[in-house]
């Protein structure tokens, strides 16, 4: 047994009226939040949640849902977050695959909650509100790094998702090597409008925690109020994707970045050249960052400094962490050559529940196959072409589509683009390009064939052209490239 002090009571102790959380006009010091996640490890205790129960949270970002992720780490409890945006039939899946023992829900999801029938308890946050038989004894308790914190399912854009079993440990390691690369000051507060049943903000409650800073935890993200609670909780940090930093720039090219922030930390799928030379521009403070939810989040970091000198590359891996870029055979290849980016470190999850060849799979010998396609320049630093779920295969050849989308940015009338890969009976798939025009741009196909001739070889350019207002967006705004997918079939 991997045994650590309890981050939670050790913060209550030692920084006890330093702010923790806040959300909703509330706050939270480590003192109170401790007792409330006590008081909560009580009632859930009193109700027949155990160590080694799985349990599913079915709950929108709330301050229940953090004194949830506390607790169920305090009780020895395993964490299964549920996406609220899924159908009845995919939580009803994810819910026996896990084979969860509970399901927790609240007055926002208990009608959903109550649709899912199964082999689980359902647990309303409202029914836990008994007196407690012995508060005392849940206020701090040792913590085996060694078990699984959390069950948390990747966003499955092929085939079914796979919960990734992180542990605790995993967490930690992902929180100092964070810190060792973005730092830490006393007073940081880490703006969170991730979902917190995506790793990103799952992640941010744990590294705060330990950290002893603060967490400003927003419902969703909503630009305008984003931008008011960076500036009116003097919020230092904030993670984000491509798309919110779109919407964001529209908004800070008037009123101004928010003078506190000190970091923003992108991730997700790569974010266009020319919006990270716009962010550039206005003197954003971004940190481009790549992760995946099998190594607890953050992999490789190029901090504010070095982005503004290096813009585009996700930078050197974290503190303790190793990657490298291998051949399809598995052979490690030279600087400056694409292939599949491996990781290695503490951070890497134990494996997917209850899918031993999918595990087989993607760890082999400890290491992490990631499935994503990247290289690393001559200063070691990683350059993420695409994420290999996305690359397109027409006629044998590959095409990336982030290469494709560079090159329509570059059109003076096109806001934003997607290009996927759509079923072709010939060529396997066929090139296809999803637009939002600038508003009022006359733009046709046409057109834009003829912009990317001579920029593009003719197997990578678009075969279709389809325009819209807006591009779909995933649960935590990362373009829903499956939904294009369906919607334009050819």
């Amino acid at each position: 047994m991997l045994a650590a002090q309890d981050w939670l009571a050790q913060q209550a102790t030692s920084r006890p009226g330093a702010i923790a959380l806040i959300e909703a006009g509330r706050t939270w010091n480590y003192a109170q939040l401790n007792e409330a996640t006590a008081a909560l490890c009580g009632r859930l205790a009193q109700h027949g949640v155990a160590p080694g129960h799985r349990v599913a949270a079915l709950l929108p970002n709330c301050a229940e849902y953090v004194l949830l992720i506390h607790a169920l780490a305090r009780l020895g409890a395993v964490l299964v977050p549920l996406n609220v945006r899924l159908t009845s039939q995919e939580l009803r899946w994810q819910l026996g695959q896990a084979h969860c023992d509970w399901l927790l829900c609240n007055k926002d999801t208990e009608s959903q909650a109550a649709a899912l029938q199964g082999n689980w308890h359902v647990l309303a946050f409202e029914q836990l509100n008994s007196p407690i038989e012995n508060p005392f004894s849940w206020r701090e308790c040792a913590l085996d790094l060694s078990l699984v914190q959390g069950i948390v399912y990747t966003s499955g854009t092929t085939g079914r998702p796979k919960g990734a079993m992180l542990t605790h440990a995993n967490h930690l390691w992902s929180a100092l090597g964070s810190a060792f690369r973005l730092g830490v000051l006393p007073h940081d507060r880490w703006l969170l409008c991730l979902p917190l049943y995506h790793v990103g903000g799952l992640s941010i409650v744990l590294r705060s925690c330990l950290y002893g800073t603060a967490v400003v935890l927003e419902p969703r993200f909503d630009p305008d109020a984003v931008d008011e609670a960076l500036r009116h909780q003097r919020a230092t940090l904030f993670s984000l994707v491509s798309t919110m930093l779109h919407r964001l720039l529209d908004l800070w090219e008037q009123r101004g970045v928010p003078p506190t922030l000190r970091c923003a930390l992108l991730g997700g799928s790569g974010a266009p050249q020319a919006l990270l030379e716009r962010a550039r521009a206005l003197g954003v403070p971004l940190a481009a960052t790549y992760g995946l939810t099998e190594a607890a989040s953050q992999v490789a970091t190029m901090p504010p400094h070095g982005f503004r000198k290096k813009i585009g590359s996700a930078g050197k891996p974290l503190l303790w962490t190793s990657l490298e870029i291998v051949d399809d055979q598995g052979n490690p290849l030279p600087a400056g050559e694409i292939g599949e980016i491996v990781v290695d470190g503490p951070t890497v999850m134990s494996g997917y529940d209850g899918q031993p060849e999918a595990t087989a799979c993607a760890l082999r010998n400890g290491k992490l196959f990631t499935g994503d396609v990247g290289y690393l320049d001559d200063d070691h630093d990683l350059w993420v072409v695409n994420r290999r779920t996305d690359l397109i295969v027409t006629g044998g050849e590959n095409v990336y589509p982030a290469e494709v989308e560079a090159i329509l940015l570059e059109h003076p009338l096109v806001a934003q683009v997607c290009v996927v890969g759509v079923p072709d009976e010939e060529w396997g798939q066929r090139v296809a390009a999803v637009v939002v025009p600038k508003t009022g741009a006359p733009l046709s196909a046409k057109a834009l064939d003829a912009f990317c001739e001579g920029k593009l070889a003719g197997y990578k350019r678009p075969r279709s052209f389809h325009f819209v207002e807006a591009l779909p967006t995933t649960n935590s705004d990362k373009v829903d490239r499956r939904t294009l997918i369906e919607r334009f079939p050819s």
